[in-house]
């Protein structure tokens, strides 16, 4: 295993080769499809940050990293949470979706007991531990990993198009809607931001340009001393965590 594997336990789920979004209004199951690897992507990047910084934070970063984390946490919950109850039962018009929702319950014990002890750091009730920490995430993330890489084919743009377009149409925009409308604009929009690839996908995630400049560049200062932690800056610059 290379020091970059050590560094990065979990691999990034292979982008399609078409860039993202030249298709956004002629192929919704192709967009679709895109974006879900695109945000997966996102938290497999969470994932290996919160892994390769662990053993590192040094203590006046601690409470930073504690939110740092929660925040990872929360952006996955609100996303399987749309999945469940918005998009999942129309895609189950046509196709079995049982397996993915059972692999969001395979994970949601391993995540919770994250949370409560990175909730119990955050507001100074326990001591933070590296290796508590990789133990914690570990116990969650392999499962989690595995399940977003294998819930991609699931959702392909071939799959996605058996389904009426009409109705895809309309349950995206519900997704849409709902993303929007999510609480913690000032910590959900930058963590989402700071873990893109821009070079892969600038155009991604496709939201109003001042929506996308708020993101950037108002949203990141109220939180600040979380995002050091990212693997880009603000800016879509590559970063690493200096202890």
């Amino acid at each position: 295993m290379s020091s970059s594997d050590v560094e990065n336990p979990y691999p990034l789920i292979s982008l399609p080769t078409v860039p993202y979004l030249a298709f956004v209004n002629e192929d919704l199951a192709a967009y679709t499809s895109c974006e879900m690897a695109l945000i997966h992507n996102v938290f497999i990047r969470s994932m290996n940050s919160i892994w390769r910084n662990a053993p590192l934070v040094k203590p006046e970063d601690e409470i930073a990293f504690a939110g740092y984390s929660l925040c990872c946490l929360t952006l996955i919950h609100d996303h399987h949470h749309g999945e469940e109850t918005i998009l999942f039962p129309f895609f189950e018009t046509k196709l079995d979706m049982s397996h993915n929702v059972e692999q969001h319950e395979s994970f949601h014990a391993g995540m919770d007991a994250f949370e409560q002890y990175m909730n119990q750091v955050f507001n100074k009730k326990d001591k933070y531990d590296g290796e508590k920490t990789r133990a914690l995430l570990k116990a969650f993330a392999d499962p989690l990993v595995q399940h977003l890489h294998e819930e991609i084919p699931t959702i392909s743009e071939e799959r996605l198009k058996l389904l009426d377009q009409e109705g895809l149409q309309k349950v995206s925009d519900e997704f849409e809607e709902h993303i929007k409308n999510l609480p913690g604009k000032l910590t959900v929009f930058p963590f989402v931001m700071t873990h893109h690839n821009f070079e892969e996908a600038p155009n991604w995630p496709g939201i109003p340009a001042p929506i996308k400049w708020f993101a950037r560049n108002i949203a990141p200062f109220r939180h600040y001393s979380y995002w050091k932690f990212s693997p880009y800056t603000r800016a879509g610059v590559p970063q690493k965590y200096s202890p």
